[in-house]
């Protein structure tokens, strides 16, 4: 498994879309982007996108946002349809406290994005290649990636 940290911003969801984009692997799960208020999420396999979590309601109320309750089913919906490498973008507080209980899921080989004050608590569940996004590696480490997943 590789885990994918680092700043807010610095770059860790670009750089796992682009790996998505540059393999001819069979890739599912969900990767999210960012909007004004909110958090989009997409269904790598099907392209679908859905509104997971916005500043306003209505949806369940966890730290600040409003979170979609049909978008929590349609991302466990994606992890179960199954491909040679799951994502996930991103591991958060929601999933750590279990609010949205997806480590059942979550299925070696992986590439997931765990926020980066998450990691240590993340990474003691498993054994797992953590690589750190920084402003001076960023714009090779999906290159760095994309030759760890050719072994996969």
């Amino acid at each position: 498994m590789i885990v994918i940290t680092g700043e807010r911003g610095i770059g860790k969801t670009t750089i796992l879309r682009t790996v998505v984009e540059e393999s001819n692997k069979d890739f599912y799960g969900v990767i999210s982007d960012r909007f004004e208020t909110g958090y989009y999420v997409e269904d790598v396999k099907t392209g679908e996108k859905r509104i997971l979590c916005s500043e306003q309601g209505p949806g369940l109320k966890f730290r600040g946002f409003f979170f979609n309750v049909e978008s929590l089913q349609f991302v466990i919906d994606s992890l179960e349809r199954g491909g040679s490498i799951l994502v996930y973008d991103e591991i958060g507080y929601l999933e750590m406290e279990r609010m949205h209980d997806i480590f059942n899921y979550i299925k070696e080989p992986a590439i997931i994005i765990v926020r980066k004050e998450l990691v240590d608590a993340f990474s003691s569940w498993g054994c797992a290649e953590i690589l750190e996004v920084t402003r001076e590696n960023r714009d090779q480490l999906h290159s760095v990636i994309l030759e760890r997943i050719e072994e996969w």
